[in-house]
């Protein structure tokens, strides 16, 4: 096979991975959301509540100190500092999907008491919102500077290197961010063992696997923003 060959198959591949990376980044939300509205309709057995998983996980593994507070935003789900924030629909709707995400939220939680995961990343997003204030000024700077002597060549370096540095910090903590998910969805999936049926859970592993595929979109829009074809992403 020649050379031209090679590059040509090279070219071809490459442009089918992008656009492959592309659907991912693009749609997978979408996917989630189509997955979330299925799932919300399916309801769990007569004999098993929200009301009643909350409560028993609560006092079973967090002695009953968690506090669960209901709020109107769809899809605003999320825990803090021992809070559980659940939005209504979450709370009010006897679903495999509420179940599912109250499950995520909880264990978000045992991370919280387990060990010091989720502290690490709100300080690195913490840190990497405030390096990212100067990072277009250090890039701009950067650029400029390297057009001029020697020295100011030099420095113009050093200040797209401390740039790429920030950028390589927003990769981490997205890579960091994806980790922390997959670990609260697995802990979800231990709690649910308990509760749902073979199928139920089945389905529940699903709707938790398309839920992680969104954090990726997010980390794949973050090196796809050179293409001007994804949607954007924030930094940190």
């Amino acid at each position: 096979m020649s050379t031209t060959w090679i590059i040509i198959i090279a070219v071809i591949a490459f442009a089918v991975l992008i656009c492959f990376l592309l659907a991912i980044a693009n749609f997978a939300y979408d996917r989630f959301l189509q997955r979330y509205q299925e799932l919300d309709k399916v309801y769990l057995r007569e004999d098993l509540t929200i009301y009643d998983f909350i409560n028993y996980i609560n006092n079973n593994d967090f002695d009953g100190k968690l506090q669960f507070i209901q709020i109107s935003q769809l899809a605003g789900d999320a825990y803090s500092k021992g809070k559980l924030f659940l939005s209504t629909n979450t709370l009010n709707k006897n679903s495999i999907a509420s179940i599912s995400i109250i499950a995520h939220e909880l264990g978000h939680a045992k991370q919280d008491k387990e060990g010091g995961k989720l502290k690490r990343l709100h300080f690195l997003r913490g840190l990497g919102k405030i390096l990212g204030i100067f990072l277009p000024l250090l890039i701009i700077a950067g650029v400029v500077l390297l057009f001029f002597g020697d020295e100011l060549f030099n420095l113009g370096l050093i200040l797209l290197g401390c740039s790429a540095g920030i950028f390589l910090l927003a990769l981490f903590n997205k890579l960091l961010t994806i980790s922390i998910e997959k670990d609260a969805s697995k802990k979800a999936i231990k709690m649910l063992e308990e509760y749902l049926s073979e199928g139920e859970l089945k389905k529940a592993k699903r709707f938790l696997k398309d839920a992680r595929l969104t954090y990726w979109a997010d980390f794949l829009r973050l090196i796809l923003g050179w293409t001007t074809l994804s949607k954007k992403s924030k930094l940190f």
